[in-house]
């Protein structure tokens, strides 16, 4: 579950239940004694995926000694979800090997991630120095030396840790997570919050509430340390307990996931913006924006925030103005997602006359080239090389592949990732796109998939990044954000 919501972050683009009748105290808590891995009730468990009443996936979670290395145990998983958006069959799988010490810290890992066809791979392994860690997707690889201040243990361990540690009610841990999806560190917060019956499992159960990347999870566990019940993304999406057999049974489901159920979920109904893709100005109000969200203020927007009121006035017409540069270089570096230094990206900014000297000329002939021959389809990729092989791309992809042609010819490009107006829907999506460093301007926002070299102003900046750790808030505002207000305009 944790993984599939990194993974919907990355592709970024209510609930079924809030708590109501649904749970109740199941009276005193039996006193949990601290297990051994030697001694674990089960070797295997399934559970069914559920996103917003629609059966979407299942995942599988076995656990069982090393055959080659004695007091070393194996953590192997498999994740898939399927969901339908724009008319596409977006698919998301996973396949995970943790190996782990007694203690559930990590020695060794890898983890095969498939998405819309597109492949990442990441594996290491513990060191004296730290983890190391190895990453490939569309060709291009990197390595790291991540230095964690304890032993990192793997997302995938994270329920097995109440159970480990005997961790009773009002109890809480914190603990260093090794995140794949983003090849990053992070701190995640364990806390034993009640002890519960309920109508949608049988028997009583730990309600765990696990805190990683500023998205939080609720597991209820049972004394067999089983997860009966998982819940995220503010209960729009759901695990639970069920046999192989019916879990995997949805792969050979016709009717699956037949509704737009993501484009559904993540629309934010609002106001007519009129003529938005002409739109120079605007006031918008958000609420439901979490205090934690570090929501953008350049490249012509300007936010106000007040508790989880987000009060935002976006005005793209030039203006003349110095500006510092700050640290802009940083974004002429090749990542994973956006791999600038590779030979196909810098032939053809090249061909392109992609150049610092002239940024305006070098923005209008990459727009050109782009909207001439990358299609517009809703399909997700890790890098802006899989969007280039395969000639077709959602919003991230073209938002990807612009940032690496645009820093091949040494044009500082960041991506960033918000809403934008969009009146088929009648309010707000999820969008990606970029902004581009103009000496004695600033940011420009640049949108590459409406081939916009001065995006409009009902583009609303919330996040700046391009990896799955940075785009991770994002999942915990879908669902959640409305639009109180939309006003002020002003068109080119």
């Amino acid at each position: 579950m944790r993984r599939f919501v990194a993974v919907l972050a990355l592709a970024a683009l209510c609930g079924c239940a809030g708590r109501g009748d649904y749970f109740r105290d199941a009276g005193p808590a039996p006193a949990p004694a601290p297990r051994t891995l030697s001694e674990w009730p089960w070797q295997e468990i399934w559970t069914g995926v559920v996103f917003r009443g629609q059966k979407v996936g299942f995942s599988r979670l076995s656990l069982r000694p090393a055959a080659d290395a004695p007091g070393a145990w194996d953590l192997e998983s498999e994740s898939a979800l399927r969901l339908r958006f724009l008319g596409v069959d977006k698919r998301v799988s996973l396949r995970a090997s943790d190996r782990v010490n007694g203690e559930l810290q990590l020695l060794r890992f890898r983890y095969d991630y498939v998405l819309d066809g597109s492949r990442l791979r990441v594996e290491g392994e513990r060191s004296a120095q730290g983890l190391r860690v190895r990453t490939e997707a569309a060709g291009s690889s990197t390595e790291a030396l991540l230095a964690p201040e304890s032993p990192a243990l793997p997302a995938s361990a994270l329920a097995l840790l109440p159970a480990l540690r005997g961790l009773r009610v009002g109890d809480s841990a914190r603990v260093t997570v090794f995140v794949g999806e983003s090849q990053s560190l992070a701190a995640a917060e364990i806390r034993v919050g009640a002890y519960e019956a309920s109508t949608l499992f049988e028997g009583k159960a730990y309600r765990v509430t696990t805190s990683l990347l500023g998205l939080e999870t609720e597991t209820w566990l049972d004394a067999q340390a089983r997860p009966l019940l998982e819940t995220a993304m503010h209960g729009a999406m759901i695990s639970a307990l069920e046999d192989p057999a019916r879990a995997r049974a949805y792969l050979v489901e016709a009717s699956l996931a037949k509704d737009e159920t993501l484009l559904d979920f993540s629309r934010i109904p609002s106001a007519a913006v009129p003529r938005p893709r002409s739109a120079s100005a605007l006031h918008v109000v958000l609420v439901g924006v979490p205090p934690s969200l570090q929501v953008p203020d350049d490249a012509g927007q300007r936010c106000q925030r007040s508790g989880e009121r987000l009060d935002c006035r976006i005005d793209r017409r030039p203006r003349g103005r110095s500006a510092e540069s700050g640290d802009a270089q940083r974004y002429l570096r090749p990542t994973i997602a956006v791999p600038s230094h590779e030979g196909q990206f810098t032939a053809l900014a090249r061909s392109l006359d992609v150049r610092t000297a002239d940024p305006d000329g070098s923005i209008g002939r990459l727009l050109t080239w782009i909207d001439a021959n990358i299609a517009k389809e809703a399909v997700d990729a890790f890098s802006a090389a899989d969007v280039l092989r395969e000639r077709r791309g959602e919003c991230q992809g073209h938002a990807y592949l612009f940032a690496a042609l645009a820093r091949a010819g040494g044009l500082p490009t960041r991506v960033v990732n918000g809403l934008v107006y969009m009146p088929e829907s009648e309010g707000f999506l999820y969008h990606t796109w970029n902004e581009v460093w103009i000496p004695g301007e600033g940011w420009r926002a640049v949108d590459a998939t409406f081939a916009q070299p001065r995006a409009d102003a009902t583009h609303v900046a919330l996040v700046v990044g391009e990896s799955a750790a940075e785009l991770a808030p994002l999942a915990a505002l879908v669902g959640q954000a409305r639009v109180s207000s939309v006003g002020d305009f002003a068109h080119w």
